[in-house]
């Protein structure tokens, strides 16, 4: 594919890889696509009451930021097609990026004309790197022959993005549970991101997600600092945790009634990074959970999977470990 000639859109998966591209000197316009899908409410509404969802959602996170702003940004970039010749998109393996790309993908289809090329970028692993995490960690020399890897989208990937855009959306977990199992090879990071997602229902054997116990067994061996158990969390390839998702777990672990983590936030510091800078341990019932003596859906949930909102009092979904599927009880 030609490059000198082209005006690029380079669509990532965060600033991080975007900066990357300014220092190798990529040519073309850049933006990001990079909604933490994985929490908060997604339901199965249009495209504009959405961003109202995710504005209010995110906005409670971190009240200094206004992620409107971006997520219009994003789309009126991709939206503006006579401003590039070609898009391209880069994402990675992981369940942020594979939940971000089917949502892009069918945003795409539907506002961009079908003859516009629109090409991806997506890669597992990297040589050189047995620990590869993800495009924002690679060197401006090694992320810029990436550009020529490039594959042009064709409708079987978007046929896959846009059903399971939409099963990720609907108020039960059946049918992305069903869809996983179907035929996802056009997107051939999509159902082990979509396995790991459901594995974040409660568990019936704790009523823990596995991102929960994996943060309850660091915090076992505390008081532990947060930013020691940051990196340490990332031992699943699948799922990335950001470190502002790691401050909200932490906090919810906290308010739990009886608490399953005592935290201690750094004195001086505010918001999230009060958090982060600040020590975790486990409490006695933070003990009985993760020994499965207690179960932790008991002590409360209100939470939201996509279209799917755990709360107390709702029809419980539940992840079956040995049996590898969500169950209802």
């Amino acid at each position: 594919m030609k490059v000198a000639s082209t005006r690029f859109l380079h669509v990532a998966n965060g600033t991080s890889t975007t900066n990357t591209m300014d220092l190798a000197g990529m040519p073309g316009a850049r933006s990001i696509w990079a909604d933490p899908l994985y929490e908060g409410p997604v339901p199965d509404v249009s495209d504009e009451e959405l961003l109202e969802v995710r504005k209010r959602y995110l906005s409670s996170e971190d009240e200094d930021i206004d992620p409107m702003i971006d997520l219009r940004t994003w789309r009126q970039m991709i939206a503006a097609h006579d401003a590039y010749d070609e898009l391209v998109l880069w994402y990675e393996h992981d369940l942020f990026d594979q939940l971000n790309l089917i949502q892009v993908l069918g945003y795409i289809r539907a506002r961009v004309p079908a003859v516009k090329p629109v090409s991806l970028i997506c890669i597992g692993s990297f040589p050189g790197r047995p620990d590869f995490k993800g495009l924002g960690e690679l060197t401006p020399d090694e992320l810029a022959p990436l550009l020529e890897t490039r594959q042009r989208v064709d409708d079987r990937q978007y046929d896959v993005a846009e059903r399971a855009w939409k099963a990720f959306r609907a108020p039960t977990p059946e049918p992305l549970e069903a869809l996983r199992h179907s035929d996802l090879s056009p997107l051939p990071f999509l159902a082990p991101a979509l396995e790991r997602f459901l594995q974040d229902y409660p568990w019936t054997v704790d009523g823990l997600s596995r991102t929960e116990r994996r943060l309850l067994q660091l915090a076992e061996e505390g008081p532990i600092n947060v930013s020691a158990v940051f990196p340490r969390m990332h031992v699943d390839e699948v799922y990335h945790v950001s470190d502002l998702s790691l401050a909200f777990l932490v906090d919810t672990l906290a308010r739990t009634s009886p608490p399953l983590l005592a935290s201690a936030p750094r004195q001086g510091a505010v918001g999230p990074m009060a958090v982060l800078r600040g020590t975790v341990s486990l409490t006695e019932a933070g003990r009985e959970v993760l020994s499965g003596r207690r179960d932790r859906v008991a002590l409360g949930i209100d939470r939201w999977l996509g279209g799917v909102h755990l709360h107390d009092g709702a029809d419980l979904w539940r992840w079956d470990d040995r049996r590898r599927t969500v169950t209802r009880r």
